[in-house]
């Protein structure tokens, strides 16, 4: 049996933990997912993903959070 799959967009902001969360950038993505729990869990592993998390080999402060889930 397949799982149905709704359409969501999650939007994420990525920020400095030192700076706060205020300065961060986001990011709208569009995700099917069986709810909107797993659409924020799986697009906030993505984020984690395609963010600079070095730099010159030195780790830099980096934190994701969930903003917004809306169907679409």
């Amino acid at each position: 049996m397949k799982t149905q799959l709704k359409p969501f967009n999650v939007t994420i902001r990525v920020f400095d933990p030192t700076k706060g969360i205020e300065g961060g950038q986001d990011y709208v993505l569009p995700v099917d997912s069986p709810d909107a729990e797993h659409a924020i869990a799986s697009t906030t592993a993505n984020a984690a993903s395609f963010t600079k998390k070095t730099d010159g080999g030195k780790a830099l402060p980096v934190a994701f959070t969930c903003i917004k889930v809306e169907s679409r």
